[in-house]
């Protein structure tokens, strides 16, 4: 370590970096490196392939500002975007080669949008190191063909990727590569979940955070990518059955030729259901070259424990779908007369159901049901229509899981709900990164933050999650789902949403026709 005036110089794996010197709002001085290369711009050929080494460098780089970030459709960005940022307390000296615990965000934002661009905030003061990365979105980091070298989940892959540069890299930062922990929200959140399942990131990080997603959500996932790979093409009117030769077109494309078919590529029943793009991890077709990510359906993996045992928190918020409800033009009569025009949109899709077949309007008809009662879908039940989505779109998946590690004891699988001021989807993030003075606080969002990177770098330390002077919080054991309601206070209670989330086991235990 090389330290200046102007800047902190390191030197990795690739080369030799210069960062930047500055401080948190509670005086605690940190060393920033941003937009490192950590693997090759997968641009031309490299379109949809697994990641692979960055070049390296013989002069030193300036790692002062963030790189850019990937692809997504309303906002830009670059193919040239698989970059990592480093936020160190502590780079390590003659005097003092102690390293510090490592804690690594991976954004959210559905797998279409977000990057890794953030500020550390608050959690630097508690003696960790943070890094965060880009990976790729949508069709760039999803597209699956059989047959040919882009077997799919390539965003998945250039997150362990990123993991893999950490363990070689991160000392020099003064982190420890034997201590890290892998934190995301939303997208992120199921991201982390697919790092836990996946047998290529075994022994690359050491617990895990799962907030608000999981692998088992059924945003987080598809079937059908074959026939999904070739809605592209065919918009474009590339007409072919070739895999090879498909793959080959999509190459030829320049960036925003292949941004801008996205948005005509879904259909309608898709967008009934809130999804916003063909592409999403997937199951891999196998290659004889190439380790798969993904080699197994989700659930088949955690049912048989085939997981990467590591200490892991997951968890929702209390209101979560609300976020995403209101984006719609909701006080319009006219949006719910389409939903009571169309009850079966709110059957999943996961569930493999044909619409219009008798199975399919009986489970519409039971969860109207369940949910509304004898009162109609309208503006006027919107608190229901809002807990529905929660619980099918974040709870169930979540909660599942929960049910699922307390089959194995190996390590402490730990549950919550985030309820603080009816706390809808994402909200969390912004107290994980708290931005604001703490000490001599006494604010209500303080006091949350507080509780947030208490628990967070006490579990990324040890394992175990803690606030001094608060409640202990006891992971779940077999037939004991105790998770931890974070609000004003930490309250310790057991079975969240019980009755909600049993009515989906039941649902998908009597219904499901589906493959994951």
């Amino acid at each position: 370590m090389l330290v200046s005036a102007q800047y902190v110089s390191v030197n990795i794996q690739q080369g030799t970096l210069r960062g930047n010197t500055t401080s948190t709002v509670s005086g605690t001085t940190y060393y920033t490196f941003r937009g490192i290369p950590y693997a090759k711009p997968p641009k031309g050929e490299l379109r949809f392939t697994s990641p692979q080494n960055a070049d390296p460098w013989t002069e030193p780089i300036d790692a002062f500002e963030f790189g850019s970030y990937c692809r997504q459709e309303k906002s830009g960005g670059s193919e040239d975007c698989l970059f990592i940022n480093v936020f160190t307390p502590k780079l390590p000296s003659k005097e003092d080669d102690s390293l510090l615990p490592v804690m690594v965000w991976i954004h959210g934002g559905a797998f279409v949008t977000g990057s890794g661009n953030i500020e550390p905030g608050h959690l630097l003061d508690l003696g960790v190191v943070v890094v965060s990365l880009n990976y790729r979105l949508n069709v760039f980091g999803f597209l699956s063909l059989d047959g040919t070298n882009a077997p799919g989940n390539a965003g998945l892959k250039d997150q362990s990727f990123a993991l893999r540069w950490v363990q070689n890299n991160i000392a020099s930062f003064g982190g420890d590569p034997d201590i890290v922990t892998i934190f995301g929200g939303s997208a992120g959140g199921a991201s982390v979940h697919y790092q836990v399942l996946s047998p290529l990131s075994a022994g690359l990080f050491h617990r895990a955070i799962s907030e608000s997603g999981s692998a088992l959500n059924p945003w987080a996932y598809v079937d059908h990518t074959q026939e999904r790979a070739f809605r592209p093409g065919s918009y474009l009117g590339h007409e072919t059955e070739d895999t090879q030769d498909l793959l080959d077109f999509l190459r030829t494309l320049n960036g925003n030729q292949l941004q801008k078919a996205l948005s005509h590529v879904l259909t309608d029943e898709e967008k009934a259901h809130f999804i916003l793009s063909p592409f999403f991890p997937c199951l891999e077709y196998s290659r004889s070259d190439e380790q798969p990510f993904l080699p197994y359906y989700p659930y088949y993996i955690e049912a048989n424990g085939l997981y990467n045992k590591v200490p892991y928190i997951t968890g929702v918020n209390i209101n979560e779908a609300a976020s995403f409800v209101n984006n719609y033009n909701i006080t319009a009569p006219s949006y719910w007369e389409e939903v009571e025009n169309d009850l079966e949109r709110i059957v999943p899709l996961d569930l493999g159901l044909t619409k219009g077949s008798a199975q399919s309007i009986e489970v519409a008809n039971k969860i109207k049901e369940f949910y509304f009662g004898e009162e109609a879908i309208s503006y006027e039940t919107l608190q229901n229509w809002i807990d529905l989505h929660t619980d099918l779109r974040y709870a169930l998946g979540v909660q599942t899981t929960v049910h699922r590690h307390s089959n194995f004891s190996d390590t402490s699988t730990y549950n919550y709900q985030f309820s603080y001021a009816n706390a809808r989807h994402g909200w969390e993030v912004q107290f994980v990164f708290y931005k604001y003075a703490l000490e001599g606080v006494s604010s209500n969002g303080a006091k949350i933050a507080r509780f947030f990177s208490s628990l967070w770098t006490s579990f990324a330390k040890s394992g175990v999650p803690s606030v001094e002077g608060e409640v202990t919080w006891t992971p779940v054991s077999t037939n004991s789902y105790p998770y931890l309601q974070i609000s004003n206070d930490l309250t310790l209670l057991s079975d969240l949403e019980k009755e909600r989330i049993n009515f989906w086991f039941d649902i998908y235990s009597n219904y499901y026709n589906g493959s994951k």
